[in-house]
């Protein structure tokens, strides 16, 4: 079998720092295999394009195989997020992980994993959650009460979890870090053609050109979404996400990440606001970071609950491939020959799923279908295949 590298990916759009990335995976091994948020993204967003767009354009600029990440992994913390997409690329037998990291040292990221697993990093970030502190700040604050205060940026961070998932998993995948060199994850600044994802989202809806920091098959495809003004935006989803508020208040506690008293907030903000940007004022705290508010509003939209996620953190339910190049295809036979069970295909799905895994796989597409009720597109029952 050919070597194999696998790499994360939201493409939210594709861009030229993108490009790059395949490229660079490329070098460390013959076919790759990317594992792609679906409709949802980690940031508790719908995806600005839809899934099978994304695949598209991936599948035309470098990667040979588009697995999907499910909803119940896509918009969860960087941990669960991790632990899916490593955990969907090791049951696909892959040999290296390249991702992009500030600092590029894996040896570093790895002496972070080791930290976080300590007893007094947990007990120091425990208290300084109880403390009523985010995430992000109590994590910052453990660092620097242990006197571990060299900053990870987004990537890095992400890049620690990786780490950390390959541990979970028992896997044998070599982790590659590379160096990012351009433009910040969340920056608006334009280095050398590359721009981040969420700088060149805002320029697209400003009305701002971006033919130079994408490829040009991304940039035919956002130009054919802006001129039927089909991207797809959190406040858009409002009216079902408060629908699902207020007439299943009592499920509430059982959703995703809300913890004992947050959903009497978030059922009042919904009970006396109409508008969006309302509504989400209400509900903001210090302790519920922006991600983390976008993504319990998806949690409800979609009916993600803790239980599920419990399950899901233990074992990956079903891998799906959303499509393929030759190359891609050539691997996946014998992937199958080796008894992985890969879906090309919805069809007689019964004979290959558990009922628990086949009920997530249909919360999945039903996910998508109230994505495609705003930003609609064409569904598929098969993989796209780049000749």
């Amino acid at each position: 079998m050919k070597k194999s590298v696998g790499i994360v990916v939201e493409y939210n759009p594709f861009h030229n720092g993108h490009k790059y990335h395949c490229i660079k995976a490329k070098e460390h091994g013959d076919v790759v295999v990317a594992v792609m948020s679906g409709d949802y993204v980690q940031r508790g967003e719908p995806a600005f394009i839809d899934r099978w767009t994304r695949a598209e354009l991936a599948l035309k600029n470098g990667v040979d195989i588009v697995v999907e990440l499910p909803i119940f992994y896509s918009t969860q913390s960087a941990e669960i997020f991790a632990r899916g997409a490593i955990g969907i690329l090791n049951l696909m037998n892959i040999e290296k992980l390249v991702f992009g990291s500030e600092t590029g040292d894996v040896k570093k990221l790895i002496e972070r994993g080791d930290l976080e697993e300590q007893k007094e990093f947990k007990v120091e970030l425990k208290k300084q959650l109880k403390e009523g502190h985010s995430y992000p700040t109590a994590y910052s604050n453990t660092l620097k009460i242990l006197d571990k205060i060299d900053e990870l940026d987004s990537n890095d961070i992400l890049g620690v979890e990786y780490i950390k998932a390959l541990k979970f998993w028992k896997s044998k995948i070599e982790p590659i870090a590379i160096k990012r060199e351009k433009s910040g994850y969340y920056s608006e600044e334009i280095k050398d053609g590359i721009a981040s994802a969420t700088g060149i989202r805002k320029k697209i809806q400003s009305g701002e050109e971006i033919k130079d920091v994408v490829p040009d098959t991304t940039y035919e495809i956002l130009k054919e979404s802006l001129e039927k003004n089909s991207f797809a935006k959190l406040q858009d989803f409002y009216p079902f996400i408060r629908h699902r508020i207020l007439l299943e208040k009592e499920k509430l506690e059982r959703i995703q990440d809300i913890e004992q008293g947050y959903e009497n907030r978030i059922y009042e903000a919904a009970f006396s606001c109409k508008e969006f940007e309302s509504f989400f004022e209400k509900i903001k705290s210090k302790r519920y970071t922006q991600g983390r508010v976008q993504r319990i509003l998806i949690h409800i939209l979609l009916g993600i609950e803790k239980k599920q996620i419990e399950k899901v953190k233990e074992k990956i339910p079903y891998i799906r491939v959303l499509g393929f190049t030759k190359e891609g295809q050539n691997y996946l036979k014998k992937l199958k020959d080796e008894e992985v069970e890969v879906l090309t295909s919805l069809k007689n799905i019964q004979k290959y799923l558990e009922k628990d895994s086949l009920d997530l796989l249909e919360q999945n597409e039903v996910a998508s279908k109230i994505y495609a009720m705003v930003n609609p597109y064409e569904d598929r029952k098969i993989p796209i295949i780049i000749k």
